[in-house]
């Protein structure tokens, strides 16, 4: 893995489990970018979009920068994106299983989804025990991107509930120009 994760990773190859980064809206941008070399290389990942789009153009300028083929490192992310928390359920608990090989799996700012007001927190809280479940028993490196926003009122208890079943926790802090992660729990 890239050296910019490493503090999550406490510097040694990921072993299966979840692994938590949270960070500004810029974190899934700034976290595929970091796992641009890796890509580069021909490791392949599973990408699962929440709330925050797939930065594939800023990805392919980040890319070219490094002298990496942009076309080359984006085949390498098997990319989806769920749109509600039933969604991201059915990839995580039923697709996924069926097609991983042994990839990370990045799931990018998922916590929206369980936020939507429309469902029931209980509901919500349960799908997401379901999720937290499956991941745990599919032996995967889990990257779960939470990007800093309020959950509404009722629901602040989520993001801690998921920081208690990871590995590693960690933060994306600015340090002069540059981002780096800053590990909380690991």
């Amino acid at each position: 893995m890239e050296s910019s994760l490493a503090p999550m990773l406490r510097g040694e190859p990921p072993r299966p489990g979840i692994y938590l980064a949270t960070g500004p809206s810029l974190l899934p941008a700034w976290f595929l970018r970091a796992l641009g070399p890796a890509l580069g290389r021909g490791d392949g990942l599973f990408w699962i979009d929440g709330a925050s789009p797939f930065d594939a153009y800023g990805s392919s300028y980040a890319a070219r920068a490094r002298g990496l083929d942009p076309r080359a490192m984006l085949e390498q992310v098997k990319l989806a994106r769920a749109f509600n928390l039933w969604q991201l359920e059915t990839m995580i608990c039923r697709k996924l299983p069926r097609q991983w090989k042994g990839q990370p799996v990045v799931v990018s700012d998922p916590l929206p989804l369980f936020y939507d007001e429309d469902v029931p927190f209980p509901e919500a809280r349960a799908v997401a025990h379901r999720v937290l479940a499956d991941m745990k028993a599919l032996p995967a490196v889990w990257m779960l991107l939470s990007v800093d926003r309020p959950a509404p009122r009722g629901r602040e208890t989520l993001l801690a509930e998921v920081a208690r079943e990871a590995v590693a926790v960690a933060g994306l802090r600015q340090s002069g120009s540059r981002w780096l992660l800053d590990l909380a729990k690991g």
